[in-house]
């Protein structure tokens, strides 16, 4: 009974966890969507996603 009472409580525990960090990833993407598409329409320069992934990969190397 005590070990079924624990699996149930690790099984909630990680499904709200994994909820709340899909909500989190989604969110990000749509408030980062919206942003680039305002800074494009006041004539933002923006990078491109290619440029984006290239500088992220430069940090990672510098970083690592």
């Amino acid at each position: 009974m005590r070990m079924r009472r624990v699996v149930r409580a690790i099984s909630s525990f990680l499904t709200q966890l994994f909820t709340a960090l899909l909500k989190a990833v989604v969110m990000s993407l749509i408030l980062g969507l919206f942003l680039v598409t305002i800074m494009h329409s006041m004539g933002v320069p923006v990078p491109s996603i290619h440029e984006l992934l290239r500088g992220v990969s430069r940090l990672a190397d510098v970083l690592s």
